[in-house]
């Protein structure tokens, strides 16, 4: 299994992994050395993989080669390819003794040495790739006009996929005849449109956001989300606990930026909590200051990993970055949560945009010129508590989800189209 990524990218993996355990499958997980510790935590084989992945908003200021988002981040997700003992030399080599691959969409190599090795290969991406009318690709910029929405939908992702293959098709085809020694493929190849004229199994993991288009046929399967519990072994301190028995339900902020970049001081904190009458307790990614800061009655700060199952159904509200992983643990839980995506990261743009148009939370989508302030934001918290339509709806969606088992029906897709392979190598 390769993913590259954040702890987001991960998480669902390690989920996923130990079903397949489970089912009776050696494992390996192919990531970054910063995963190696949270991986093995849970008897999960870690190779590891040398991606230095710089920050993205940083590194299109210093290239400065286009003032257009999509292209910035082809030429982001792809850059790396050109260097000296790449993604591409770490994944063959990862490879070498596999049986299966599962990979999700930044490991996309991953693709083309299951063709050179003739073992069966999975696409299991966060974010989806296959052609449809119902939404845009997901690294296109949204469509305004509602009478072409559809047109545009569907043209998206062949524009996309041709601009990127375009992009990557050199360093892909040199690599694939000097260490695959397979033929090169020609410009109109594609990356998605191979895959999709290959019909490779498919398995998405972000349902009920989303539900199956009718254009994805049968190999592509879209299971609920796959959950990695870990609040069994997990124990909150005495002064989380303590917070938490206080008063109404706190509203939960995470990974919030203002207009500049910065995340909210103490001072906006306590003004938000004194508008919306609210308690917050911040998820703070700076040790330091979760660790520094003074513990009031409005404020509680935590640093690290705190599971969601735990924490999120003693919420009002979550006000988060718009990341897959923290909208289904929202959703799980019931609660309304505001997505406020970083502008540099399109899929927190676009699983945002779903989750709005779901009825199932508020899409906070900040421009360059505007600013989040504590009285905009205060006022959007306020309007989510008091959304009993919505409450409605997530307690409903809710529900659904912990009926589920994302992991087993991702497995089950697994088996059905591993079968499939065995037969006709047979």
């Amino acid at each position: 299994m390769a993913t590259r990524g954040s702890h987001g990218d991960v998480r669902p993996y390690v989920a996923l992994a130990l079903g397949l355990k489970k089912a009776g499958h050696e494992v390996q997980i192919a990531t970054t050395e910063e995963h190696i510790e949270f991986v093995n935590s849970f008897g999960i084989e870690f190779v590891s993989m040398n991606w230095e992945f710089p920050n993205f908003e940083t590194y299109v200021l210093k290239k400065n080669i286009f003032n257009i988002r999509t292209l910035n981040e082809i030429a982001y997700l792809s850059d790396d390819l050109k260097i000296e003992n790449s993604m591409l030399a770490q994944l063959w080599q990862a490879c070498q003794k596999a049986e299966a691959i599962i990979f999700n969409a930044p490991a996309y190599p991953c693709y083309y040495i299951a063709e050179k090795l003739g073992i069966p290969c999975y696409m299991a991406p966060m974010q989806p790739h296959h052609q449809t009318r119902d939404f845009h690709n997901w690294i296109m910029p949204p469509f305004r006009l509602k009478f072409l929405k559809n047109i545009y939908n569907w043209f998206s992702y062949p524009l996309f996929d041709l601009i990127f293959w375009l992009h990557i098709r050199p360093t892909i085809n040199k690599w694939r005849q000097e260490t695959l020694n397979l033929l090169p493929l020609p410009v109109l190849a594609g990356l998605l449109r191979k895959i999709q004229q290959q019909k490779l199994p498919t398995i998405y993991s972000f349902s009920p956001l989303i539900s199956k288009p009718s254009e994805w046929e049968e190999y592509v399967h879209l299971t609920s989300y796959w959950f990695l519990d870990t609040s069994e072994n997990w124990q909150p301190s005495t002064n989380l606990r303590n917070f938490l028995s206080k008063g109404l339900p706190p509203i939960y902020i995470s990974k919030i930026w203002d207009n500049n970049h910065h995340q909210f001081t103490k001072e906006v904190l306590l003004e938000i909590s004194a508008l919306t009458g609210r308690r917050i307790i911040v998820h703070s990614s700076d040790a330091d200051e979760a660790k520094d800061a003074e513990f009031t009655d409005k404020l509680f700060f935590i640093d690290g990993l705190i599971p969601h199952e735990w924490l999120f159904s003693k919420m009002a509200v979550v006000v988060h970055h718009g990341g897959l992983g923290t909208i289904m643990s929202s959703l799980r839980a019931g609660i309304p949560s505001i997505a406020i995506p970083f502008l540099f990261l399109t899929d927190q743009e676009f699983w945002t945009t779903q989750l709005a148009q779901s009825g199932l939370g508020i899409d906070f989508i900040l421009q360059d010129e505007d600013e989040l302030s504590a009285q905009k934001l205060a006022a959007v918290i306020q309007s989510a508590i008091n959304d009993q339509a919505m409450q409605t709806r997530l307690i409903e969606v809710s529900n659904k989800i912990k009926k589920e088992d994302g992991v087993q029906q991702a497995i089950e897709a697994f088996h059905q189209h591993l079968d499939k392979y065995t037969s006709l190598q047979v």
